[in-house]
């Protein structure tokens, strides 16, 4: 169960001319600005879905010779305890408050029907992280790993130095500044698109990244069709723009250290905002592979 919840924390925290800000590749390299070595920056997604391992030519030849490996959180150095009891919500609240009791019926029959677990197991578990394992069934799972965890799977059997870009701290913190109320309506949403069988996000969202289509993946992510502009906003400023700005800072040392094969969400590459953008005003020459 710490695994799924771990594999959850990390679920929910994706060309060539500078002046055309086109966004049409997941896989760019880093040169310039007095570096030893060229460096790479993937877009990645947290799925096991087979389409998402169709890389690019060149892709997997960079990751070999890179000498280190940096993602977003580094898996390894997570505290387990600790990250179990972030996951639940203070002793005044749960589900079934939080919940009208139609809503609570519906997200509970979900779940029966999906998963085959009742929703009282959920009760006292942060709504943001349930609502992902709605998401993450949807997700695909032809392959052993998700496309990150791949990654960090290869860098530590070819024994390169691994580094995460964030602390999972950060990354929980960045979680908890939604409400649970606010939680808990994304969390009904959520179920009401699973059962609606006209909705295609999912496949919109695979189609986009399999494409390389950074900038819909991007809004995707932040410009969904959530009732609440509020979350829509937190989505935006807390989880995409706060932390490109943290990734790009901390990257930097490490690319003037080695060449470097940087994987990150595909939704922080791209935009005034976004990694590529914030690297490139640092003095590195970013395009397209």
């Amino acid at each position: 169960m710490v695994k799924y919840f771990l594999t959850l924390l990390i679920f929910i925290l994706a060309y060539t001319n500078y002046a055309q800000k086109e966004y049409k590749s997941l896989f760019w390299k880093v040169y310039g600005n007095k570096l030893k070595d060229t460096s790479y920056l993937y877009g990645t997604m947290h799925t096991q879905d087979k389409r998402a391992f169709q890389f690019e030519n060149g892709v997997l030849e960079a990751f070999d010779r890179s000498k280190i490996y940096a993602m977003e959180l580094n898996v390894d150095s997570i505290n387990q305890a600790a990250l179990l009891k972030e996951l639940i919500m203070d002793s005044s609240q749960n589900l079934k408050k939080l919940l009208s009791s139609t809503e609570y019926i519906l997200v509970d029959q979900y779940f029966k029907d999906s998963m085959g677990l009742s929703l009282f197991f959920f009760d006292k578990i942060s709504p943001i992280y349930t609502s992902q394992f709605i998401t993450m069934k949807n997700l695909g799972s032809e392959q052993e790993d998700a496309l990150d965890l791949f990654f960090h799977k290869k860098a530590k059997n070819q024994g390169k130095k691994i580094i995460g870009l964030e602390k999972m701290i950060e990354q929980i913190d960045a979680i908890n500044s939604i409400s649970y109320e606010i939680q808990a309506k994304e969390l009904v949403n959520a179920v009401n698109k699973a059962n609606d069988l006209n909705n295609n996000e999912i496949d919109d969202l695979i189609s986009y990244y399999v494409k390389g289509d950074l900038e819909s993946l991007l809004a995707f992510t932040t410009q969904n069709d959530s009732l609440n502009n509020e979350y829509n906003s937190i989505i935006n400023e807390v989880f995409i723009v706060k932390r490109n700005k943290k990734m790009a800072e901390r990257c930097v040392k490490h690319l003037k250290e080695n060449s470097t094969f940087i994987a990150i969400g595909a939704a922080h590459l791209p935009g005034d905002n976004g990694v590529i953008e914030l690297l490139r005003r640092k003095g590195f020459n970013v395009e397209a592979n």
